[in-house]
């Protein structure tokens, strides 16, 4: 008997993202998936801490990040990037890992089933950082990507703050940790309420491709506390004060590219390029 093959895990995404697509295709769910260069993720303000998002009906979020399951284990499973996901999740970041149960993934069987969308998600678990304390993952414990699929409401939960502020920014802006920060780590941002085109601009600019390095300045930092006041806060980790003799308190999520200058960016366009490599995980 043939032995099965390992998945690499890019195999495993794609089969999960292709799966995920066609089942909200069949089941009357707007979807959207981007995935991500290794280049494109991380720790930083412009970043984003996952291999891939999908937005559902515009109000639910899947920001997932892709392991392969073999012999019990996670394969390349990285302890300091689970750090840094469980301070994401501690600010309320929807950061979930997925990964297979079985080597080969209905996607890709021959031939490949009709309903394999349905079965491919059912052999995919899903698991939020804390509820995965190592690269050893109690499965039987974790819910399946089509159970928490079904979980949510038809139509989506037109309430949450997601849906609104998504529907504010008409989904120009690219999804990044900054937004996604003020989307799930402040409780309050009354700027949605009546959405002013041109203030809206210039918050979303100091969240993403304004920052260089990673890093607010102190004219984003004060940006950022006139449109959330106490809640610029939750930013708080993403601002380096530019005085020498100011105290340099460590970022709770810091970036490769924290040498770059803060009110500079010599390469505007880096996110755009084709990773050779996965970007390096951020320091505590």
């Amino acid at each position: 008997m043939k032995r099965s093959r390992t998945p690499k895990e890019n195999e495993v995404q794609t089969a999960i993202v292709a799966s995920l697509q066609a089942y909200c295709r069949d089941n009357g769910i707007r979807c959207s998936a981007l995935e991500y260069y290794a280049n494109q993720q991380g720790g930083s303000l412009r970043k984003v801490c996952a291999d891939f998002l999908a937005t559902l009906d515009d109000s639910t979020l899947l920001l997932a990040e892709t392991k392969v399951h073999a012999r019990g284990e996670l394969l390349s499973f990285d302890d300091q990037q689970l750090i840094e996901y469980l301070e994401f999740e501690s600010a309320g970041f929807p950061i979930t890992y997925v990964y297979n149960t079985v080597d080969t993934l209905a996607y890709y069987q021959k031939p490949q089933p009709s309903n394999f969308p349905t079965l491919t998600l059912q052999a995919v678990k899903r698991s939020v950082p804390s509820l995965l304390p190592d690269r050893y993952p109690d499965y039987p414990k974790h819910t399946t990507l089509l159970d928490w699929l079904k979980s949510i409401p038809a139509g989506g939960d037109k309430t949450t703050r997601f849906a609104r502020i998504f529907a504010a920014i008409r989904a120009e802006a690219i999804l990044s940790n900054g937004l996604m920060m003020l989307i799930y780590g402040t409780k309050s941002v009354k700027i949605f309420d009546e959405p002013d085109s041109k203030k809206l601009d210039l918050l979303l600019h100091s969240l993403g491709r304004g920052v260089a390095g990673g890093y607010l300045n102190s004219i984003q930092q004060k940006r950022i506390e006139h449109f959330l006041q106490e809640e610029a806060l939750a930013f708080s980790s993403w601002f380096r004060p530019v005085s020498p003799n100011a105290p340099q308190t460590g970022p709770m999520l810091s970036d490769p590219d924290d040498s770059l200058a803060l009110n500079q960016d010599p390469d505007p366009d880096d996110d755009d390029e084709r990773p050779t490599t996965r970007g390096a995980s951020p320091r505590f």
